[in-house]
């Protein structure tokens, strides 16, 4: 049951999220689309103050341990929320690539930070909660790279 309850949810949201920014161009909708990925960004930007791996290592910690992964996927997931917050097309765009490679770089990073399995406590969830973040920020940032597509369409 709870499966099918899913999957009708699951169905109208999508439905709903095409049908809304997919199909047509609107400035506002473009704004819209940006500031979540703004939001979404910034969202990660402070979960890296929570645990990340199980000790209490926050990701800040391991920046300043030298990691170069997750210095890297600070830089990634930084610019990106600066090109998401200038609003530059060819910055979009940017920050668009950027926000889909954090993506990879996050999971990569977690993969060599805990490798095997472990028992997710609360205190180590902030990776399960960013990793979800971001994969919700790529639908985002995809259908923003449409709006923009769309705009350009729309001017010829």
């Amino acid at each position: 049951m709870e499966y099918i309850f899913f999957w009708i949810i699951w169905g109208i949201t999508s439905f709903w999220v095409l049908k809304t920014f997919y199909f047509s161009y609107h400035k506002e909708k473009l704004n819209r689309l940006c500031k979540t990925a703004l939001g979404i960004d910034l969202s990660i930007l402070i979960l890296f103050f929570l645990p990340w791996i199980p000790g209490g290592q926050t990701g800040w910690q391991l920046i300043l341990q030298g990691n170069f992964l997750v210095i890297l996927l600070g830089i990634f997931i930084s610019i990106s929320l600066l090109c998401f917050f200038i609003k530059n097309k060819l910055l979009l765009i940017l920050g668009a690539i950027l926000h889909m490679i954090s993506s990879l770089v996050f999971i990569y990073t977690m993969i060599r930070l805990l490798p095997g399995t472990y028992s997710l406590t609360f205190d180590a969830s902030a990776p399960i909660f960013a990793s979800l973040l971001l994969l919700v920020g790529n639908v985002v940032v995809l259908l923003m790279w449409q709006q923009l597509q769309l705009k350009v369409a729309k001017k010829r």
